[in-house]
């Protein structure tokens, strides 16, 4: 079991937002939506990937990930 303290659910901090996550907005989408933004906020899989799960064009995710303002990760190569 992970120590609380050293466990970190997200890959960004959420207090460092400029603006905060919309939960509402979050919250009112469909489990499957729900559940690939979840695994793309803890860093396990890329927002093409997380599409992929959510079975939506990559556009229409990409809307839906940023009306939650939930923030884009780059990745360097």
């Amino acid at each position: 079991m992970l120590q609380k303290a050293n466990y970190k659910k997200y890959w960004f901090e959420e207090k460092d937002l400029l603006k905060p996550i919309d939960w509402e907005y979050f919250n009112s989408l469909s489990e499957r939506v729900k559940d690939a933004l979840e695994l793309y906020m803890r860093g396990g899989i890329s927002i093409g990937k997380a599409a992929e799960i959510a079975r939506l064009p990559y556009i229409e995710f990409d809307h839906i990930r940023a009306k939650a303002r939930i923030p884009i990760r780059i990745l360097a190569v």
